[in-house]
């Protein structure tokens, strides 16, 4: 009986010490399993088709379609999504609320001396003048000297108005205005401003909404590309963006978005 009760006992402590041991091995496993940082991304809800909220108020456009698929690639990382104004999206970067600006930023030595911008672009800009359809006056930046231009605080087309006015005596009135598209594009056709800076793409999209009010006229007053902005000290997750972007490219990835979103591949210059 003796013997049987000590093996009874060696056989159960191999059983605990074979439990123990897988337990042990599981708890290590899923220590080892580092969760997703999350990172905080400083958009708009309200430039359309590149920021807005959809008819379920859901965040889409192809900024978002874009960082869904870099997401997917940096299953490191996990998004998540802060709506700003867009004159308060660098202040918050640079306040480490969030920690990437993505709102079609265009590249300026404003910008650049206080932020780090991505290598890898992933939308062509060309910024034009845009008019009343009758108004046959303007053609150029010369042409707005004493008329009232709307654009955004901080926006690129705001630096190259800044920049204008301060070569030529504050020639121009630039109108600060965070006004949506129907508004704008109102404010045009009332004579409440002469003209504002935008890309042909959107002027056409405002023309398809709200009907054929507004044209673009004359040579383009910039080109540019838009990049992801992030901090000065943030050169891994910059790289990590930049990698995403590239194999997005090569893969016609992010052509396709922006053919399915923006209507044709803005992806390379117009």
């Amino acid at each position: 009986m003796k013997k049987l009760n000590l093996r009874r006992f060696i056989a159960g402590v191999l059983i605990s010490v074979v439990a123990f041991t897988g337990c042990s091995s599981n708890q290590s496993k899923t220590a080892g399993a580092a969760e997703p940082k999350t990172i905080v991304i400083g958009t708009g809800n309200a430039f359309k088709p590149y920021c807005y909220l959809d008819d379920n108020g859901k965040l889409s456009g192809y900024e978002i379609e874009v960082l869904k698929e870099i997401n997917k690639k940096l299953p490191q990382y996990k998004f998540e999504y802060s709506q700003l104004e867009f004159k308060n999206i660098l202040l918050s970067l640079g306040s480490n609320k969030v920690d990437v600006a993505a709102h079609q930023f265009e590249k300026n030595p404003d910008r650049e001396s206080k932020y780090l911008f991505g290598d890898e672009s992933y939308t062509t800009f060309i910024l034009r003048i845009a008019v009343g359809k009758n108004r046959t006056d303007i053609n150029s930046l010369k042409d707005l000297e004493g008329k009232k231009v709307q654009t955004s605080t901080g926006s690129n087309a705001a630096y190259v108005l800044e920049k204008y006015n301060k070569e030529h005596n504050n020639a121009i009135n630039i109108v600060y205005s965070s006004d949506d598209a129907a508004t704008t594009v109102k404010n045009i056709e009332d004579g409440r401003v002469d003209a504002t800076i935008e890309i042909k793409r959107i002027v056409d999209s405002w023309n398809k909404t709200y009907g054929d009010k507004i044209k673009t006229v004359g040579e383009p007053i910039a080109t540019s590309n838009t990049y992801y902005i992030f901090r000065k000290g943030d050169t891994k997750l910059k790289a990590d963006f930049d990698k995403a972007l590239k194999e997005l490219k090569a893969e016609g990835k992010l052509s396709k978005i922006s053919i399915d979103v923006l209507g044709g591949d803005y992806t390379a210059n117009e």
